[in-house]
């Protein structure tokens, strides 16, 4: 519940005689709450893309074990709370609406996917909730005129041209692209297409989209196969994929392109099932996994892969997640929200939102920390902050967008990642 922390009514001349007393101004009360926060992690939990909703579950858990445990901000206590969007705008709108209104203390919002961005980010921000968004859709990527909205990841554009960056790096220069027939994977297709020429690589077909979870691919794998392409660039959720390469393997005699495709794939979810077609051969040395680049030798990287690994409700996926960057990016929003609270002096959005690039932006005198605990530990001291963590350090554009750098990882035989090759973020922007 908000609480409005106000002075006692004053008689107009008693009034007049504090302003005189002031210099003719006042300070303007500051809301305060009492209970507990709530982190809102808006995205499917059900349905076909309920994997990213444990995506998207266990940087929080990863987050605010370690902010609790550090005394919270302000003395508060942060929990997470799960907001099914469905993957589906039609669910995601009534969804989302509810939350907002019935939440108590819903203090940030993480998430928010690109397949129902469009819809659910105006619900937010209309609600003055700070929103750390992993979406990629381009539309906000500029003229943005959302306050509230703050982006860590790439846009799929950008992805798109880092998948076309990472293929011509790798040899290939004959590539199809096959997408699932969601606004997240054909988001990539502009930046695909604008990149692959200027990297002399070409299409062999126009790009293909399919619906997701058919229970056969064959005249699509057909047309692939007739095309001989050298690699194959693509995006869908895992039993798509185990579908369509199980059926292109069944119809080329075993032989399947190497694929590039985005990290956001890179679950037990995708792992598992896909390898249990193809085979955990292919799977492990011609599957390329693109998108944010951070570096796993920084104490930000442990200090998140341990408690990924600490909590028995992310230990399983710990490997995988740590790999990941909008997991990751999502737990940096998370500490970066709390830091600016303690900043900002309450944890109500409305007034501590626009902290957030205070505690990022790099100023003279400023300490350097990696984690909540040494941020706030440093707040308490009077000292200036900048937080540099597992995505290393955000810089915000106008449009509360900050893209960094892209890396190409590859699945180990546990099914955890290993980072195989990094790209430059101001050459893939240049592709677009």
């Amino acid at each position: 519940m908000r609480i409005l922390v106000s002075r006692p009514a004053l008689p107009a001349l008693g009034m007049a005689l504090l302003l005189m007393a002031c210099g003719g101004s006042s300070t303007a009360s500051v809301p305060t709450q009492s209970g507990d926060i709530s982190y809102g992690v808006i995205a499917p939990f059900t349905g076909p893309a309920a994997q990213f909703g444990k995506l998207l579950s266990a940087p929080c858990y990863a987050a605010t074990d370690l902010i609790n445990a550090a005394g919270g901000p302000l003395g508060h206590k942060i929990n997470c709370v799960p907001v099914d969007d469905t993957g589906d705008s039609a669910d995601a709108v009534p969804n989302v609406t509810k939350a907002v209104a019935t939440v108590s203390n819903f203090d940030l919002a993480i998430g928010l996917e690109s397949n129902t961005a469009a819809t659910t980010v105006p619900i937010v921000n209309s609600a003055k909730i700070p929103l750390v968004t992993t979406n990629g859709l381009t539309q906000f990527s500029k003229n943005n005129k959302l306050s509230y909205y703050w982006r860590l990841t790439p846009s799929d554009d950008a992805n798109g041209a880092a998948f076309a960056k990472w293929a011509v790096q790798k040899g290939f220069k004959n590539a199809v692209v096959v997408f699932q027939s969601d606004i997240g994977s054909e988001g990539n297709l502009p930046g695909l297409q604008s990149a692959l020429p200027k990297l002399g690589a070409k299409l062999a077909l126009d790009p293909l989209t399919i619906p997701a979870d058919a229970a056969s691919y064959s005249s699509v794998v057909a047309r692939v196969i007739a095309a001989n392409p050298d690699v194959l660039i693509w995006s869908a959720d895992p039993q798509t994929t185990a579908t369509f390469l199980s059926e292109y393997s069944q119809l080329n005699n075993g032989k399947i392109p190497p694929m590039v495709t985005a990290t956001d794939s890179l679950t037990p979810d995708f792992f598992g099932p896909v390898s249990k077609v193809v085979g955990t051969d292919y799977v492990t040395k011609d599957i390329y996994l693109v998108g944010s680049s951070f570096d796993q030798t920084t104490p930000a990287f442990d200090t998140y892969k341990n408690a990924l690994l600490a909590d028995s409700k992310t230990h399983d996926i710990a490997g995988p997640l740590s790999a990941v960057g909008p997991p990751a990016s999502a737990y940096d929003g998370m500490n970066i929200a709390a830091l600016a609270m303690i900043e900002a002096g309450s944890t109500v959005g409305s007034v501590y939102n626009s902290y957030f690039e205070k505690v990022v932006a790099p100023s003279s005198g400023a300490v350097v920390v990696s984690n909540y605990a040494d941020g706030k530990k440093a707040l308490a001291q009077g000292k200036k902050i900048q937080y540099v963590g597992v995505i290393g350090a955000v810089v915000f554009d106008s449009n509360h967008n900050s893209a960094g750098e892209f890396a190409a990882n590859m699945f180990t035989a546990d099914g955890s990642a290993t980072r195989v090759g990094s790209m430059d973020g101001a050459t893939i922007l240049g592709l677009l």
